[in-house]
Formats: C-alpha cells, structure tokens, sequence
C-alpha cells in the first residue's frame, strides 16, 4: 500500500497544523526532535511516515473495510435509502475521509476484507 499526503494549499504554518489535527486528530505520535523541522508541513509527513511504522494504515483499512461491510449488509437488509443505512453512511464518512488522506485504494480495502456490491 502506497502512502501519499492529500497537498496542501500554499498558506500559513497555522493552515498546516489545522490540518495536521483535522487528519489526525488528537492521535498525533510523539515526534522526535531530529524528525522535526519547526514546519507542520514536514509534521503531517513525519506522522505518516510513523503510522505506517506502526501498522496503523494496515488497521484504518482492516476497520473501514469492516464499516464497509456494515453498511453493505444494512443496505441490503434495510434498502439503500433507509435511515439505518444512512446512519451507517453518516458513521462511516469519516473512516473513508482518512483513507482519503492516507491513499488507502479501493483494492487496498478489498484486501483487508470489504466485500463490495456488483453491478
């Protein structure tokens, strides 16, 4: 599995450390002082960089799969529009916002499990 960074936007340091907490929230690993650089732009790939070291990108996908197959079996129990299913949607947006930021790939979630739809 790839990691990539979503870019940011030109802008100030306080830009790169609101989105350092927004991605990562308070689960921000303990940085060693040679990793950094007084930049949260080098912050946010310092993190990412633990995090894979961690197995928490193999954990993110692992659970999101998990979310995944949640929601496909309320859809199909429920119908596609029913509130328990949008429920599940509205639970699983974050997780799918992450994977997002970390680069987690449709495949990568089909290896850790989720089972999609056909068709």
């Amino acid at each position: 599995m790839g990691t990539t960074m979503t870019p940011l936007q030109p802008g100030t340091e306080a830009t790169a450390q609101a989105a350092a907490f927004a991605i990562f929230g308070s689960d921000i690993p303990p940085i060693d002082p040679e990793e950094y650089d007084g930049s949260w732009r080098t912050t946010l790939h310092v993190i990412a960089e633990e995090w894979v070291g961690e197995g928490r990108f193999e954990r993110h996908a692992a659970r999101t799969a998990a979310a995944l197959n949640a929601l496909f079996a309320t859809q199909k129990l429920y119908g596609v529009g029913s509130p328990e299913t949008r429920a599940d949607s509205d639970r699983l947006q974050p997780l799918i916002d992450r994977c997002r930021h970390f680069g987690i790939t449709t495949a990568d979630l089909i290896r850790h499990g989720a089972q999609f739809p056909e068709g």
